[in-house]
C-alpha cells in the first residue's frame, strides 16, 4: 500500500507540473507582490514579514523568475514540509511506516493541493511550524542547550515567515501550564530557557527593527486585519471557516474520526496535538463572527488536526484513511486539470487574462511610465513588464496613511511633471502640483477586476 500511496502523489504532482506548463492563467496579484519584494531585498515589508522574500531570492536566482519556475516554488516547499511532518510523526510515537502514509495523505488534502499551486506566506510557516513543533517536542525529552538554541531559532523563522506564530507562544504556554514534563523541563534548565528567549529574540530582531524605523506599519496593517472597531455579528461566516477547514483536511477523515471519537483517549500525544490546534481554530472562529477571517488564518492548526485524526482512524480502519486519500487525490487532479485547461471557473477569475491586458498596455505606453493605483493590479503588470525599461509608480501623497509596500518603495512624486499613464481614477493623482490633461483612452472590461479599468494619458502643460 505504501507504493500505491506514493506512486499516486508522484502521479498527482506530475500532473500539477504538466498543469503550469501549458496553464493560460497569470501569477494571482499577491503572489507578483512577493516576486517585486524578492527584487528589493528587505528586513520587513509592508504587511508580512520578510523570510518569503528572502527565499524567493534565493529562488529565483538559482532558477529564474519565469511563470513555470515561480510555481515549482511552492512544490519545492511542500516536498520540505512533507519530511518536516514525517519527523513529527515519529516524534509523535507513530511507527515509520504510518509516519510516511500520514505525511503522504497530508499531501494529497486539498487543502495542499491549493496551496502548493499558490506562493504564500502560509507556506514556510507550515514548514518551519512543524519543525518547532519537533524540537519543542526533543527539547521536553531532552533539555540539552543544543535543543533549546534550536528551538529558539526555528520559533524565531517562524514569526519570520508569518505573524501567526504568535499562536504558537500562546500553545507553547498552554502545554506548560497543562503538561508536567515540559514544565519541569524548562524549571530545571533555567540556562537553556534563556537561551531559547535570548535566540528567539536575536532572530526576530531585525524585523523588530525594521518596523520601528517604519512607523511600525506592518503592526498596523496586522492589527486591521483584526480591528474590533468593525464589529459585524454574523453567523454565516463561522460556518463558512468550520467547513472550509473541514474540506481542506478531507470531509471522509472528518466524519471518520467524529464516528470514532469514542475510543479517542486523551494521552500526551493527543493532548499535544490538541494544544497547538483548537486555540488557533477558535480564535479564528470567534473572530470570523466578530469581523471577518479567511480560510487560510488557521493554516498551522491543520497539522496537528490533521495527524490526530489520522492517528485514531487509522488504528481503526485503514480503508477509511485509503477512501480519504483517494478522493483527496480526485479534488486534486480536478484542480490541477482545471488550471491545465485554464477552465473559466469564477475562482480562476483573478488570475485569468491579466497578460493580455498587459500587452494590450504595452501597445499603447511604449517606453513611458505607467502609474497603478490598484495594489495587487500594481504588482501583476510589475511582473509581466518585468523584462522592459518602464517605471511602474503608485500614486501616494507624501505624508497620508501608508496602506500597501509600494507607496513606500515606488511613491508618485507630488512634484512629478514628466508625463506617464495612468490606470486608476483621475482623483487619485489629485495632489499632483504641475498642472496638466488627463485623457481618457479606454476602458477595460477583465475578469481580474471586480470594476473597469480606467485607462488615461497624463501630459503636463
Amino acid at each position: 500500500m505504501n507504493k500505491v500511496f506514493i506512486y499516486s502523489i508522484l502521479a498527482l504532482i506530475v500532473l500539477k507540473v504538466v498543469a503550469v506548463l501549458f496553464t493560460n492563467f497569470s501569477l494571482y496579484g499577491d503572489e507578483a507582490q512577493y516576486w517585486l519584494w524578492s527584487k528589493k531585498l528587505d528586513l520587513g515589508y509592508y504587511s508580512k514579514p520578510p523570510l518569503l522574500a528572502w527565499f524567493l531570492s534565493g529562488h529565483t536566482i538559482l532558477f529564474g523568475d519565469s511563470f513555470f519556475s515561480l510555481k515549482m516554488f511552492p512544490l519545492l516547499a511542500y516536498f520540505l514540509i512533507f519530511f518536516a511532518i514525517y519527523k513529527l510523526c515519529l516524534e509523535l510515537n507513530l511507527s515509520k511506516n504510518n509516519s510516511i502514509i500520514c505525511s503522504v495523505c497530508f499531501l494529497s488534502t486539498p487543502a495542499a493541493s491549493v496551496s502548493s499551486f499558490l506562493i504564500s506566506t502560509d507556506l514556510l510557516l507550515l514548514l518551519f511550524w512543524a519543525l518547532t513543533m519537533i524540537l519543542l517536542l526533543k527539547m521536553r525529552a531532552n533539555g540539552s542547550l543544543k535543543n533549546f538554541l534550536l528551538f529558539g531559532g526555528l520559533l524565531g523563522f517562524t514569526f519570520l515567515a508569518k505573524y501567526a506564530a504568535i499562536y504558537f507562544l500562546l500553545s507553547f504556554l498552554i502545554l506548560v501550564l497543562i503538561d508536567d514534563k515540559t514544565f519541569h523541563a524548562l524549571k530545571k534548565n533555567k540556562v537553556g530557557f534563556l537561551v531559547f528567549v535570548l535566540t528567539l529574540l536575536l532572530v526576530v530582531f531585525p524585523n523588530v527593527y525594521w518596523n520601528f524605523n517604519n512607523d511600525w506599519v506592518t503592526l498596523s496593517h496586522t492589527a486591521d486585519n483584526t480591528n474590533l472597531q468593525n464589529l459585524d455579528f454574523n453567523f454565516y461566516d463561522p460556518l463558512k471557516f468550520l467547513f472550509s477547514q473541514i474540506f481542506m483536511l478531507g470531509v471522509v477523515l472528518f466524519l471518520s474520526f467524529l464516528y470514532m471519537f469514542r475510543f479517542f483517549r486523551l494521552d500526551f500525544e493527543n493532548k499535544f496535538l490538541l494544544v497547538f490546534s483548537l486555540p488557533i481554530v477558535f480564535i479564528v472562529l470567534v473572530e470570523s463572527f466578530l469581523v471577518r477571517a479567511n480560510a487560510n488564518w488557521a493554516a498551522p492548526a491543520l497539522i496537528s488536526l490533521f495527524i490526530l485524526m489520522y492517528r485514531l482512524v487509522s488504528n481503526r480502519s485503514s480503508r477509511l484513511i485509503i477512501i480519504n486519500f483517494a478522493i483527496s487525490c480526485l479534488v486534486g487532479a480536478f484542480l490541477f486539470i482545471s488550471i491545465l485547461i485554464s477552465s473559466d471557473f469564477k475562482i480562476f477569475d483573478r488570475i485569468r487574462g491579466v497578460d493580455a491586458f498587459v500587452n494590450e498596455v504595452i501597445k499603447i505606453v511604449g517606453d513611458k511610465d505607467v502609474v497603478v493605483s490598484d495594489r495587487l493590479l500594481f504588482s501583476s503588470i510589475s511582473y509581466e513588464m518585468r523584462n522592459r525599461t518602464n517605471n511602474i509608480y503608485m500614486p501616494f501623497k507624501e505624508g497620508g496613511i501608508v496602506t500597501n509596500h509600494f507607496q513606500m518603495s515606488s511613491p508618485l512624486k507630488q512634484a512629478r511633471e514628466k508625463n506617464f499613464y495612468l490606470i486608476g481614477n483621475k482623483s487619485d493623482i489629485s495632489y499632483l502640483n504641475s498642472d496638466k490633461e488627463i485623457n481618457l483612452l479606454k476602458e477595460f472590461d477583465v475578469s481580474f477586476s471586480s470594476s473597469k479599468l480606467k485607462f488615461y494619458e497624463v501630459v503636463f502643460k
